[in-house]
């Protein structure tokens, strides 16, 4: 049974090639785009459940397809990207964009990214009262936290954080959409608030604080809450 549709816009025949034999073999349909006018139509008319968007089009930017595609349709959108483009991945996550991907990727890399991001969109809005995984546990109704049964104490802030990254899991959240949801500001001034929180909580919640497991720092990007 198909998993749903995979719309993979990339100009390279190799790449889509290779993108269709994983995708295929994970079972899902695919579609593919080698140009973003063709891209944009196919999310119209095909209405793919993800896409898989490269950002080196013959025709336009891979950044305006993004914006486009998010002025009609609401697909999980996984950016296709080149190393050493951490402002464009940025970018595309502060616009809209589920995840990124880096060049050179494995197909278990690729499948597990796409698969938690339509898990993540197939709950989104769905938000359970307790989270709880691997000892964790959150009571958002009371904003109780506790750790292998023991209640931690949390700051507000370090609470509110905490929340926002369980409520984002799996996804990557800029340093801007932190200050944003927990500071109420975008001002990247205060970049090093968020380290420091971070931190803190860092130490009450993981194992190994200096080799986290929860909280994954996506270098130049933001953070990354995992499951266990």
């Amino acid at each position: 049974m198909s998993k749903g549709t995979v719309l993979v816009i990339d100009d390279e025949p190799q790449i889509q090639k290779m993108l269709g034999i994983i995708l295929a073999h994970a079972d899902y349909d695919v579609v593919h785009a080698d140009n973003g006018e063709k891209g944009l139509a196919a999310v119209a008319y095909k209405k793919p459940q993800a896409v898989l968007l490269d950002m080196g089009l013959p025709d336009m930017e891979g950044f305006d397809v993004l914006l486009r595609i998010r002025e009609f349709s609401d697909p999980a959108v996984i950016v296709v990207s080149v190393q050493g483009q951490e402002a464009i991945k940025v970018k595309c996550l502060e616009n809209g964009a589920d995840d990124y991907i880096t060049k050179p990727f494995s197909a278990l890399e690729l499948t597990a990214r796409l698969s938690a991001v339509l898990r993540r969109k197939a709950s989104s809005g769905i938000m359970e009262d307790v989270f709880d995984n691997a000892g964790l546990r959150v009571e958002f109704n009371s904003r109780g936290v506790t750790l292998n049964g023991k209640p931690l104490k949390l700051t507000s802030i370090e609470y509110n954080l905490l929340s926002l990254l369980i409520k984002n899991t799996g996804r990557v959240l800029t340093v801007r959409q932190i200050l944003k949801e927990v500071w109420a500001t975008d001002n990247e001034e205060r970049a090093n608030s968020v380290r420091v929180y971070l931190n803190h909580l860092r130490q009450k919640i993981e194992d190994n604080p200096a080799v986290p497991a929860r909280i994954i720092n996506e270098p130049g990007i933001g953070y990354r809450f995992n499951l266990l």
